[in-house]
């Protein structure tokens, strides 16, 4: 795989799914409604590009809160995340199409949510000033990705990529509150373009600035940590006793998920990288949901709610 200049991204460089010692919650940022003046959240955040694998830049995949008999939650990554065969997925269908009016409504517990999460930094936050200049994980529902998504590829106008640090755009982050959980319709990119800040002043395309984003980055939490995760035995068990309360066999659509595989003795260097590292990326260079989806963001508020 060719490597990826995280300082000079065209709007196709970054691939948008449309298919430290840090706690997570130090690393999470989590703008709500109920922080905000006059139950109003505003920031002023910036998209920055994933240094460890800039073409990774947007984390996607689908999860499920899944609860057992006992009252225990659990958030379970989908493995439709990555294409693969979803034993839940297959119950919530099986439940949906059911000619029970209870089923129908149980189903409901078994949906999948649509969750995104990147890397930002944050420009503004007058609710929480401390973080000013710091880098965090954004999660977000498909709101904010749609609003992402008009930027590459704008009706009118010329494309804007996001997440170039010299000629993307902030994004006002104007979070209400509608009925029980966050809403961001206001929220929006900049109208113009602008350089990512370093400290009081906008980053400058020469060495020193990229020197000094480099630096910065290399202690910003990882992306990787987000990704789709393969089901260990003990999700795969808890995944099969939940769904044993709704259906009467899920042995066999369990047996098609991926477990992780043995771990294998370190092979030997070789001269070729898979994914470009955090010194690769920057170089010598100067330079639609289905039906079982709950892809709105309000209701994935109900997710940063459980803080997970």
């Amino acid at each position: 795989m060719a490597d990826f200049d995280i300082f000079n991204l065209s709007v196709s460089d970054v691939e948008t799914h449309n298919q430290t010692a840090s706690t997570i919650e130090d690393v999470i940022y989590r703008p709500s409604a109920d922080d905000g003046k006059d139950g109003t959240y505003k920031a002023l955040i910036r998209f920055v590009p994933n240094p460890e694998n800039p073409r990774k830049s947007l984390v996607r995949k689908y999860v499920h809160w899944l609860t057992d008999a006992a009252g225990n939650g659990r958030l379970v990554d989908s493995p439709s995340s990555v294409g693969e065969k979803c034993p839940i997925q297959d119950a919530f269908f099986r439940l949906r199409k059911s000619d029970s009016a209870v089923d129908r409504k149980m189903s409901d517990k078994l949906k999948r949510r649509e969750q995104y999460y990147a890397l930002i930094k944050v420009i503004k936050d007058p609710q929480r000033p401390e973080l000013e200049g710091q880098y965090r994980i954004f999660k977000f529902g498909y709101k904010i990705k749609e609003k992402i998504d008009e930027e590459l590829n704008p009706a009118f106008g010329e494309p804007t990529q996001v997440f170039d640090l010299f000629e993307g755009k902030n994004f006002e982050l104007i979070i209400s509150r509608q009925g029980e959980y966050n809403n961001y319709d206001k929220s929006k990119f900049s109208a113009s373009t602008s350089a990512v800040m370093l400290g009081d002043a906008p980053a400058e395309r020469n060495q020193e600035s990229m020197s000094s984003i480099k630096e910065e980055l290399e202690s910003a939490p990882s992306l990787a940590s987000y990704e789709y995760k393969v089901w260990d035995d003990q999700t795969r068990d808890f995944v099969h006793t939940v769904l044993g309360q709704y259906i009467s066999n899920p042995g066999g659509s369990m047996d098609q998920v991926s477990t992780p595989a043995p771990k294998k003795a370190a092979a030997k260097p070789t001269s070729v990288q898979n994914e470009p590292s955090l010194d690769a990326a920057f170089g010598e260079s100067n330079t639609s949901s289905a039906s079982n989806v709950d892809s709105d963001d309000d209701l994935d508020s109900f997710l940063n709610d459980l803080d997970i």
